[in-house]
């Protein structure tokens, strides 16, 4: 195996997770291939140029294998194959959604995935990371206070900032900093906040204290994503910082501290902000203004309904009345087009993805890359969790993207380059292990 200093041989090129992964990417090359064939049979108008995006993505896909092959040879095969599936299914629906805009998501998802191969070299470095996790939370900090200033405000909420010629959505790159945030300061911490009570030279003091940097930072966060109006990333953020805990120290405490902040939150954000009563009056009756303001969600229920089991079939239903269905409502026309049967599918791409990196969470010799690799894993899980579970009307709406299918450039990129540090970690895990053998 190579080391962290040359690249692999041609032993290392042609690994055996590199080859179960390529066998594993056929199922995207197939779901694509047949979408688009499907969508033809139904006599969907696809865009113009919709064979060069097809293309792309298989070009891409391949790319990003062939990368890997030589960053992260070693590297676990279920999570890039998985990340490339969902992928696929975001691209496919978003030729059937939004057309118009169909290229765009290509574009984006093949500067994700060379983001991810860069990302993934790093991450075989992972470690240099835990020294910059105080920076990571001033960043991510400074980066909303930013957005707060020169933003632009859409839907209500102020999270975009003009890049290039591009909106980048700033609340996506702030997870990056925060998970590499989280992972150092848990990595120091866990072991003294996984005791109720500590005691030294016959005294016994709280474990609390320990946590004024982990409250530090979300108070800063939340009281700058408040600002911005974006409660969802707050409501992520908040599931995010519990779940990393509990999974850190065992403590159930931690839990029932963040579902407690939590519905805090959300009573504060009712009363503050008149988009967010909306949208949980909207979820306690969506049918009380079903042509108003409860359409979009009613909308939703209508079509995940008229799905049943099998789906109505690709480019055969009619999801695009459901207002913003390409970004916040993918997953109800999923459901609808390819029923209960598509939708659990999907449900079961996100579960093997979170299951290969708590696996490389798992099989990680330090303390640092397990609470990195598993925020990362978690992070994925808790926002598809949040917006299939709005969709379901399970609970309200949030704003979140569905990771790598929803429509939109900034969760995409971001995403990538998350996978690629847990692809790095899973190559450097495996190296370290075979050393020791």
């Amino acid at each position: 195996m190579p080391g962290a200093g040359r690249l692999p041989g041609v032993t290392e090129l042609w690994s055996a997770r590199r080859n179960a992964e390529l066998v594993l990417l056929l199922a995207s090359a197939a779901f694509v291939l047949l979408a688009w064939r499907a969508l033809e049979v139904a006599a969907f108008s696809l865009p113009a140029g919709s064979g060069r995006i097809i293309g792309q993505f298989l070009v891409v896909a391949a790319l990003g294998h062939v990368a890997l092959r030589i960053v992260a040879p070693w590297a676990s095969p279920v999570v890039y194959a998985t990340a490339m599936l969902l992928t696929a299914v975001g691209m496919v629906f978003a030729i059937r959604l939004a057309p118009n805009v169909a290229q765009n998501q290509a574009n984006w998802a093949t500067l994700g995935v060379a983001f991810m191969a860069v990302s993934a070299s790093l991450g075989r470095r992972y470690s240099v990371l835990r020294r910059y996790r105080y920076t990571s939370a001033a960043a991510a900090v400074l980066l909303l206070v930013a957005t707060g200033i020169f933003g632009t405000t859409f839907n209500g909420a102020r999270l975009w900032i003009s890049a290039g010629g591009q909106e980048v959505q700033t609340t996506e790159v702030i997870k990056l900093f925060f998970v590499v945030f989280l992972a150092g300061y848990l990595a120091d911490e866990a072991s003294v906040l996984a005791l109720p009570r500590l005691r030294f030279a016959g005294r016994t003091y709280s474990a609390l204290p320990y946590l004024v940097p982990l409250l530090v930072t979300m108070v800063a966060a939340m009281g700058a994503l408040a600002l911005l109006r974006d409660l969802g990333s707050i409501a992520l953020l908040v599931l995010l910082a519990a779940s990393a805990l509990y999974v850190a120290t065992g403590r159930l405490v931690f839990v029932a501290g963040g579902v407690g902040l939590l519905l805090v939150t959300g009573a504060l954000g009712y009363v503050a902000f008149d988009h967010a009563q909306e949208r949980i009056d909207v979820w306690l009756n969506p049918y009380e203004d079903a042509q108003g303001a409860g359409y979009q969600t009613v909308q939703s229920l209508y079509a995940i309904e008229a799905g049943g089991v099998t789906g109505e079939g690709l480019g055969l239903g009619q999801p695009q009345v459901i207002p913003a269905v390409s970004t916040d409502y993918v997953f109800s026309a999923i459901a609808e087009e390819l029923g209960l049967a598509g939708a659990l599918g999907v449900v079961l791409l996100y579960a093997v993805l979170f299951f290969g990196g708590m696996r490389v969470a798992l099989d990680c010799p330090d303390s640092y890359g397990r609470l990195l690799a598993g925020s990362i894993s978690l992070l994925l899980l808790i926002q598809a969790a949040v917006i299939i579970a709005g969709n379901l009307r399970i609970i309200p709406t949030t704003g979140i993207t569905l990771p790598f299918v929803s429509y939109g450039g900034s969760s995409l990129v971001v995403n990538f380059v998350l996978l690629g540090l847990l692809l790095g970690i899973s190559h450097d895990s495996a190296t370290r292990e075979a050393e020791r053998a």
